[in-house]
Parts: C-alpha cells; structure tokens; sequence
C-alpha cells in the first residue's frame, strides 16, 4: 500500500516487511532520516484511512460424527479407580458410623447393668448428661451412616454406568 504524496514531497512506498503505517498512532512510516536535509520535517500525519469489507461468517458445517469423540480407556479406567476410592471412603464412614451408634448402646446397657448399685435418684446429675451425650452419638452415628449408605448408592449407579460405556471395564468389574 502506498501513501498519498504530500505537498513537497516524493510518495513513498513501504519497504519489504513493512506495513504501509509505523505501529504508533500519529506517525509518518517513513524514518526521519528519509527526509531530504534542507527541508523542515513534516508536521504528524494521519494515517490513511483503510477500507474494510463486510464478511458474512461462514455457514455451519454439518458434521456425520459426534462433536466430542468417546473418551479414550485409560480414562474411563480412572473414573472407575476415582469411583472406587470413593466407595471405600463411604464404606469407612459406614464402619465409623456403625461404631458411634454401638458405642451409646453398650454404655447404656452398663448403665442398666450397674443399676442396682446406685440410686437412680442420687445419680441423677450425672445420668442426665450421659443420656444427653448417648442421644447426641446415637443421632450423630444414625446420620453417618445413612449419609454413607445413600452415597454408596450413587457410587454403584456411577460404576454401572461406567461399564455399560465400556465393555472391557466389565470384565474387571463384576
């Protein structure tokens, strides 16, 4: 692209490599070296207006194949290990759930056990606590593993999922 001559002086044309404008607004793409000695320097030139085109974006291309192609084995094999690491966390809080609903259980059959060595009336104040924290494990330990117990289920829909996109995980999983 070539620049309009100005009023005393020759039309310049851009160099190989060189755009027709310099990347700072307001500059002439010439260097001032170019400028026959004797004259003063040019004032600041605008840069060329440029003509642009409309272009219409290109229509949709229809694809035969899905657009996200199945994800390769070994990363199905490592959601079914991630699946699996999961179902073994659940089963531990299932255990520690069990654990803290048999651990009120076995203190109040002490409790009774014990009974006819103290009065109930004498021991109350501290009956009423250890009641109060046997309700509290109970509902703690009940929720646990409930809590365990519906995450499981997920688990297994997830892995059965898991082998009916892959048939090779099916073997390994039975």
């Amino acid at each position: 692209m070539t620049q309009p001559a100005q009023p005393g002086q020759p039309a310049q044309s851009p160099q190989p490599g060189q755009s027709g404008q310099s990347g700072r607004t307001g500059e002439h793409a010439a260097s001032p070296a170019s400028v026959p000695t004797g004259q003063p320097a040019p004032p600041s030139l605008q840069p060329a207006p440029m003509d642009f085109q409309a272009v219409a974006p290109a229509p949709p291309v229809d694809h035969d194949e899905p657009t996200c192609p199945p994800p390769p084995a070994p990363i199905i094999i490592n959601e079914a290990q991630l699946v699996l690491a999961e179902k073994r966390t659940s089963l531990a809080a299932l255990r520690t759930g069990i654990a803290i609903v048999a651990l009120p259980m076995s203190l109040t059959t002490f409790l009774i056990a014990t009974s006819r060595y103290y009065d109930t009336e004498d021991v109350l104040h501290f009956l009423l606590p250890v009641g109060a924290l046997n309700l509290a494990l109970l509902v703690l330990g009940t929720w646990l593993s409930l809590r365990a117990v519906r995450r499981l289920r997920q688990q297994e829909q997830t892995l059965r999922l898991l082998k009916e996109r892959n048939g090779a995980l099916a073997e390994f999983l039975k």
